[in-house]
């Protein structure tokens, strides 16, 4: 899962003008020993030197290297993982980047929650509280356009989401939906039955009209009345 994020984060780092190399994250692959007492096992390129570390989740906030101060692969790490607790909203970070040069191997990561992207437990979750408060942006940084992870902004990010409104909110008038305007209209049915017991009124007020003029029903007319009783 590191690999992946650190692939998709190497698209958008080539794509900025000038920001030359960009870590890489080696594959580590799972091998099958059945003839083995412990038939499973990992493997993963030798990078023939050893480790240098570029982010320690050991360093803490008193501890963290500045920028001004560290190489260019140690803050390309850094900036990395601004990229992921951006890209992730705070969720996910890749820390114990060590490697040489520009590949790195035996990351870890913590997550904020349990569970996370199928992750069986929660690793470390005040490490993502504590990189945002002890980040600082260096020029990769703001190269790619990330924003700060300190100030008011950010330690408040539910502000300006009560302000924003739905797309539907600023409708008036003619712009709202036309479904409530189907209420309106008259039911098919309602309009059938109407006219049906316009039909039937004429018939049966034929006979009560002849009795008050006088005139006898016919036999016909008769029964009808008696069949409306």
């Amino acid at each position: 899962m590191s690999r992946e994020y650190c692939k998709i984060f190497a698209a958008e780092a080539r794509a900025a003008p000038g920001f030359g190399e960009v870590p890489e994250i080696i594959p580590l692959y799972l091998i099958y020993r059945p003839a083995n007492n412990i038939p499973y096992a990992t493997l993963e390129e030798d990078l023939g030197k050893p480790l240098e570390s570029y982010c320690s989740r050991e360093w803490g906030c008193a501890g963290a290297v500045t920028a001004s101060s560290s190489s260019e692969a140690m803050q390309k790490c850094q900036t990395f993982q601004h990229w992921l607790y951006q890209w992730t909203n705070g969720s996910f970070l890749v820390t114990d980047l060590a490697g040489v040069d520009w590949k790195m191997t035996d990351v870890q990561i913590a997550t904020k929650l349990r569970g996370y992207q199928g992750l069986k437990e929660s690793c470390f979750p005040a490490l993502l509280d504590r990189f945002a408060s002890s980040h600082q942006c260096n020029a990769y940084c703001e190269l790619l356009g990330l924003t700060p992870l300190k100030g008011p902004e950010v330690a408040h990010p539910q502000a300006k989401a009560k302000g924003s409104k739905s797309p539907s909110a600023g409708r008036k008038g003619s712009q709202l939906s036309p479904q409530p305007q189907k209420k309106g209209l008259p039911s098919p049915q309602g309009t059938r039955k109407s006219a049906a017991s316009s039909k039937a009124a004429p018939q049966a007020s034929e006979p009560v009209a002849a009795q008050l003029l006088g005139q006898p029903p016919t036999q016909e007319e008769g029964s009808k009345a008696q069949g409306m009783r």
